[in-house]
């Protein structure tokens, strides 16, 4: 991220360990700011954790190349369509972010796993657990509801993103829960994590 000052600027000011709650405030707080990209790589230091490689594929989906991603330069159409997106689900919803992120908006190398996890700090406006935010599905959650409930999901398509977001909500209706409250249960169900 040498060449984006914001974004090191935010990566010296997160703390050591990050939760959804201080992503989520860093998120909202930078794009209010007008600082998209900032934005984006807090989400994403969240969403690969420790796994050791966000940095470079984080890289690739900036530069939309996987060769030599620290010597090419970022495209700014990237941070734009991060930006339309952010504007798409507030408007549109999380189905409808989901759809304009994976057909219409599709950035290189973002997949839904990362992307709903961009869709869901930034439309998450309320509190982590807003009743509109977009619900996270990534393969660890996807696995889950594969084994545990019997419901396949191609976590690409977005006709399965849209049987999940009912899925959540049905289970959460009952119990007064958002739909991400019940993702964010499955979540810490599948891998151990809160």
């Amino acid at each position: 991220m040498h060449d984006l000052p914001e974004v090191i600027d935010v990566l010296n000011r997160m703390p050591e360990r990050v939760d959804r709650d201080s992503t989520r405030e860093l998120v909202l707080a930078e794009l209010e700011a007008g600082h998209t990209l900032a934005a984006f790589i807090g989400a994403m230091v969240w969403g690969y954790g420790t796994t050791g490689y966000g940095p470079v594929r984080t890289r690739w989906i900036l530069t939309g190349i996987k060769t030599s991603p620290i010597t090419t330069p970022v495209l700014p159409s990237v941070s734009d369509r991060l930006s339309a997106g952010v504007e798409y689900v507030r408007k549109n919803g999380a189905v409808e972010g989901f759809r304009f992120m994976n057909i219409d908006n599709r950035i290189k190398h973002l997949g839904a796993a990362y992307f709903t996890k961009w869709l869901y700090f930034s439309s998450s406006l309320t509190s982590a657990d807003d009743a509109q935010a977009a619900p996270i599905l990534d393969a660890q959650v996807a696995k889950w509801l594969l084994v545990e409930a019997a419901l396949r999901l191609d976590t690409d398509e977005t006709a399965s993103y849209e049987k999940y977001v009912q899925v959540l909500n049905d289970w959460g209706h009952e119990y007064g829960r958002t739909a991400v409250q019940v993702e964010k249960i499955i979540f810490g169900l599948a891998t151990g994590r809160g």
